[in-house]
C-alpha cells in the first residue's frame, strides 16, 4: 500500500515536471514566434538600405543586383496595395510601398531561385537587418528631438509665466515701498519749508500745496517702476492712424503736400531721437528759430497749428507750451529789449519827437493782427485739449487676467458707488461730445490763469482806448500791452523742464515718424539698443 502511494505520488510530480517543461516550451515558443514576427514586421526604408549596402563589402555587380532587386520589391508592393485597394483609393494620389523584413526575405528566397548565381541573398538579408537598425535609431533620434523640443517648448512657457509673475510681485512690492517713502518725503519737505515765525496761513498753504502736488509726483514715478518691469517691444509702435488696410508707402513716394508735412513734423518732433540728438540736426535748429522771429514766427506757428496732430493729447499739450514760452521769449523779453533800446536811441538822440514820429516802440496795426491771431490759436488750442485721445498704454497678461477677474465685483458695485456720488462723471459738450477734463494735466488749470491774463490785457486795452491819449501814445502803450502779455506766459516755462513737464502734464510721451504719423516715443533703452 505504502509503494502504491509512493509511486503515484512519484507520476504525479513527474507529470507535472512534464507538463511544466511542456508549457515551458510552448511559452518560449511563443516567445520567440512573436519576436520573430515583430522582427519581420519591422519596417525597411529605402535610404538606409542603399546606405547599409554601401556598408558592405560587395562587388559593382552584386550592387547593381541589389538595386534591382529592391526596386522590383518596392513594384510588387505597391502591386499588391493597389489590387487590394478600392477604385477611390486608386483615384488618390499613390502612397509610397511599405517594406517589412519579412517582406525582404520571402522576396529574397524568389529572388534567389530566379537568379541563384547573380543574386547575394545573404548580403541582401543582411543589409535588411542593418537598415531596420539605422531607421529605429533615426526614430528614436526624431522622437527624442521632438520630445525635447516640445519640453523646451513647455518650459520657456513656465518660465515666461513664471517671470510674468515674478515681475508683477516685485513691482507691487516697490510700489509699496516707493509709496511709503514718498509719504515720509512728503512730511519732512513740509516740516523743511516750515518756520516757526511763519504765519498760519502759509503754513496751511504749505501742506495743501505738498499734499495737492505729491500724488502727482507718485503718478509719474509708479508710471516708470512700471515701465522698468514691463517688457518693452519697440516693434509694436503704437499709430493713431487706422491699423492695416493699402500698403504703407515709403516717404519718398507719398504726395508732395504730405512729404513737406513728415518733412518738418519729423524733423521737429522725432519720435526716435533725444533732444541732445536733435541739437545736431540742422533742419531742428532751423524750424526752431524760424519761430523766435517777431512776425515770421506767428505765421510759422499758425501753419504748426494746422500740420500738428490735433486728436492726440501730448502733440497739442506740446504745441500749446511751446507757443506760450515762444511769446514770453519773443513778445516779453525780446520786445523788452527791444522798446528799452529804442527809448534809449531817443534820449541819445536828445529829442522826443523822433520817438513820436516813429523811432520809439509802437504796436502797428498788422502787429496787433498778428497778435489777435496769436490768442486765437491759444484759446483754439485750449478749447480743443479735452477731445484729444489718449493711447493706452500696454497691460501686463497677469495684470490683465487680475483685472478681467475682478470686472465683476466692480460691476456689482458700480450702482453703489454712483449712489453714494463716488462714480466719476462725464460730461458732455452741448453736441453730446465726452469732455476729458481731465486731459493735459495741471497745464489744463492754466486756461484759468490765460483767460485771468486775457482779461487784464483787455481792461488795459480799454484804459488806453477811453483815456485821451495821442496816436503815437496809444501805438506805444498798445506795445508795452503787448509785452505785459508776452510775459504773463513766465509760468508756462515750467512746463518745459523735462522731469517737472513729465509731473505736470502726464502723457504719454509721442512723436513723428517720417511719414508724419503719430506713433509712441522710443525710449532711452531701445534707442541705445537700435
Amino acid at each position: 500500500m505504502v509503494l502504491f502511494v509512493r509511486m503515484r505520488l512519484l507520476y504525479g510530480a513527474a507529470a507535472m515536471s512534464a507538463s511544466v517543461l511542456i508549457f515551458s516550451y510552448l511559452q518560449e515558443r511563443e516567445e520567440r514566434e512573436d519576436q520573430e514576427q515583430r522582427a519581420a514586421e519591422r519596417e525597411v526604408r529605402e535610404e538606409p538600405f542603399f546606405r547599409a549596402m554601401e556598408q558592405l563589402a560587395l562587388s559593382s555587380q552584386q550592387r547593381l543586383e541589389l538595386r534591382r532587386f529592391w526596386r522590383n520589391l518596392c513594384k510588387r508592393q505597391l502591386q499588391q496595395a493597389a489590387s487590394s485597394s478600392s477604385s477611390a483609393d486608386r483615384a488618390a494620389a499613390p502612397a509610397p510601398a511599405k517594406v517589412t523584413v519579412g517582406d525582404v526575405q520571402k522576396f529574397a528566397q524568389e529572388y534567389q531561385k530566379v537568379f541563384p548565381e547573380l543574386f547575394p541573398a545573404q548580403q541582401a538579408l543582411e543589409a535588411a537587418e542593418r537598415a531596420t537598425e539605422l531607421t529605429a535609431w533615426n526614430g528614436l533620434v526624431e522622437s527624442t528631438s521632438t520630445m525635447l523640443l516640445s519640453t523646451g517648448k513647455r518650459l520657456n512657457d513656465i518660465a515666461k509665466d513664471t517671470k510674468g509673475g515674478v515681475e508683477l510681485a516685485m513691482h507691487r512690492t516697490v510700489r509699496k515701498y516707493l509709496e511709503k517713502a514718498l509719504d515720509i518725503v512728503a512730511e519732512r519737505l513740509k516740516t523743511a519749508l516750515k518756520d516757526p515765525h511763519m504765519p498760519a496761513y502759509l503754513k496751511s498753504n504749505i501742506d495743501l500745496a505738498i499734499e495737492q502736488f505729491m500724488p502727482d509726483v507718485k503718478v509719474e514715478i509708479f508710471r516708470k517702476t512700471r515701465a522698468l518691469f514691463r517688457k518693452s517691444s519697440s516693434a509694436a509702435v503704437l499709430t493713431n492712424g487706422p491699423m492695416g488696410g493699402s500698403p504703407r508707402l515709403a516717404p519718398q513716394q507719398l504726395p508732395v503736400l504730405r512729404r513737406v508735412r513728415g518733412h518738418i513734423l519729423y524733423h521737429l518732433f522725432p519720435h526716435n531721437k533725444s533732444i541732445w540728438q536733435s541739437l545736431r540736426d540742422p533742419w531742428w535748429l532751423a524750424y526752431s528759430c524760424v519761430g523766435v522771429f517777431p512776425v515770421v514766427g506767428q505765421l510759422w506757428w499758425l501753419l504748426l497749428f494746422v500740420l500738428k496732430d490735433k486728436t492726440n493729447e501730448h502733440q497739442l499739450c506740446q504745441f500749446i507750451v511751446g507757443f506760450k514760452v515762444a511769446q514770453f521769449i519773443t513778445l516779453g523779453v525780446l520786445h523788452s529789449l527791444l522798446g528799452v533800446a529804442a527809448y534809449v536811441h531817443c534820449i541819445a538822440q536828445g529829442s522826443l519827437a523822433l520817438c513820436q514820429e516813429g523811432g520809439g516802440p509802437a504796436l502797428e496795426l498788422w502787429n496787433a493782427c498778428f497778435f489777435l491771431l496769436q490768442i486765437a490759436l491759444v484759446w483754439a488750442a485750449f478749447f480743443r485739449l479735452p477731445y484729444t485721445d489718449r493711447p493706452t498704454e500696454p497691460r501686463h497678461p497677469l495684470t490683465y487676467r487680475l483685472a478681467s477677474a475682478s470686472s465683476v465685483a466692480t460691476a456689482s458695485s458700480a450702482s453703489s458707488s454712483a449712489d453714494s456720488g463716488k462714480a466719476r462723471r462725464v460730461y458732455r459738450d452741448a453736441f453730446g461730445h465726452v469732455l476729458h477734463l481731465d486731459r493735459g494735466g495741471y497745464l489744463m488749470k492754466f486756461c484759468g490763469y490765460e483767460t485771468a491774463s486775457f482779461t487784464v490785457i483787455v481792461a488795459l486795452v480799454g484804459v488806453v482806448l477811453w483815456l485821451p491819449f495821442a496816436p503815437w501814445q496809444r501805438k506805444a502803450l498798445f506795445y508795452w500791452v503787448r509785452t505785459a502779455y508776452g510775459l504773463f506766459s513766465l509760468p508756462f516755462v515750467a512746463f518745459k523742464i523735462p522731469l517737472l513737464a513729465n509731473v505736470l502734464l502726464h502723457t504719454r510721451r509721442m512723436g513723428y515718424n517720417e511719414r508724419g504719423e503719430t506713433v509712441r516715443a522710443v525710449v532711452v533703452a531701445e534707442r541705445a539698443s537700435e
